[in-house]
């Protein structure tokens, strides 16, 4: 008697063979786009990653290299300069087009993580790749994930490695380590390891503070002059960052300063506020994660990174993509689909609107916002306050997960 084995989408094996037209088809598209939009003349944030490869290689000194024309410096530790040496042995067309190409499947990815499995369970595996390749090119028109392709920043990568990570199943190996790595190119997911505190994920905690210190192990390696300079002195000059009152710094420091710039009660305000605000995200993140809630969890706990970083550029808010998602889920299981839809599509459409720009902005500008003109001009603070307020309120209908998964 014989027996018919049957393969589900989960276990087909990858056909690298399309996976690579893929690759090599984005990468034709944003070669094309770049060159149509004039980018191969702008991203300064990914002209500052090549400066700071090519400083490693041929000098100055790393935090001393400023990227000429426009005086901005490399401030990512050591271990993000030495990622960036293969951006800056090559040339510029070249660069552009990898690391675009690398943040809009990273763009991919992230919408695949975000979205559930009862949401796949009624899609064609063919029908999978179209769905996704279009929330792709819908998601590119998101002011924070447009600025990040604009720029050139690395924060789709970053997002895309914390929360493929952390949503593995616990036993999977090395769980925790790029979380770990992430910190080591960029601080600000540092706070994220107090999720793996307070749901005692001790080994992926583990995990993630051996990556922590194999990066500053390999800058030290590399660099060891300019990794002690960035750990005894670049690290603690926020300076280096930009304008604090900047309307493009969608934190809790931003507001404030914006509100009272140099005044004595700003940089109080910000740490007590910014303590309260860890101490509330946190709360509801663990409550998602012990219902099994991964995405959701990972993604409320963003936004205590988002608010509490002395700066949070609204590029750095790629993170709306999971955390729309899981207001979708969220306002679906208490109010039902018709009201999820509406949710999603005003979280998302409000994104698209880019109000943070309507208002007067650069050379201080915002210091002399009228109260209306600080409505659109903190719109990012404003719906990250909302969605802690809807996923609160949905959280009430959860129940601890009796799975090993989420413990």
């Amino acid at each position: 008697m014989s027996t018919t084995t049957t393969t589900t989408p989960a276990s087909r094996p990858i056909d690298r063979r399309r996976v690579l037209l893929w690759i090599l088809a984005a990468a034709a598209l944003v070669a094309l786009g770049a060159w149509i939009g004039g980018k191969y003349h702008g991203m300064i944030d990914l002209r500052v990653y090549r400066l700071g490869g090519d400083a490693l290689l041929h000098g100055p000194a790393l935090y001393d290299a400023k990227l000429p024309g426009i005086g901005l410096p490399f401030t990512y530790p050591p271990f993000a300069a030495i990622a960036m040496v293969p951006l800056a042995i090559v040339p510029w067309g070249v660069a552009l087009v990898v690391w675009t190409t690398a943040s809009v499947l990273c763009l991919m990815l992230i919408w695949r993580a975000s979205l559930p499995k009862t949401f796949w369970s009624f899609v064609t595996q063919r029908k999978r790749t179209a769905v996704l390749v279009a929330l792709t090119i819908l998601s590119l028109v998101l002011e924070p994930v447009w600025a990040t392709i604009d720029f050139g920043q690395i924060n789709l990568m970053l997002v895309a490695m914390i929360l493929l990570d952390l949503i593995r199943p616990n036993d999977a190996r090395l769980r925790g380590f790029w979380l770990g790595v992430t910190i080591g190119i960029k601080l600000t997911p540092l706070p994220i390891l107090a999720l793996l505190v307070v749901t005692k994920q001790w080994k992926a905690l583990r995990n993630a503070v051996f990556g922590l210190l194999a990066t500053i192990a390999v800058g030290f390696a590399f660099a060891p002059k300019q990794s002690w300079r960035y750990w005894t002195e670049v690290v603690f000059d926020a300076n280096r960052v930009g304008g604090i009152a900047y309307s493009g710094n969608q934190s809790l420091n931003g507001f404030l300063h914006r509100l009272g710039n140099t005044a004595s009660w700003v940089q109080p305000t910000w740490f007590v506020a910014s303590v309260i605000v860890g101490l509330a995200v946190l709360w509801l993140a663990r409550k998602y994660w012990l219902a099994d809630e991964r995405v959701t969890a990972v993604s409320v706990m963003a936004l205590a990174v988002l608010y509490a970083s002395p700066i949070s550029w609204s590029h750095h808010w790629v993170w709306i993509i999971p955390l729309g998602i899981s207001l979708i889920r969220g306002v679906n299981r208490v109010w039902g689909l018709n009201p999820a839809v509406v949710a999603g599509v005003l979280w998302y459409g409000l994104f698209v609107l880019r109000s943070i720009w309507w208002v007067p902005y650069r050379d201080d500008r915002e210091l002399s916002w009228t109260f209306w003109q600080s409505i659109p001009g903190n719109s990012h603070l404003i719906l990250g306050l909302i969605a802690f307020i809807v996923l609160a309120i949905t959280s009430r209908g959860l129940t601890r997960s009796t799975s090993p998964e989420s413990a």
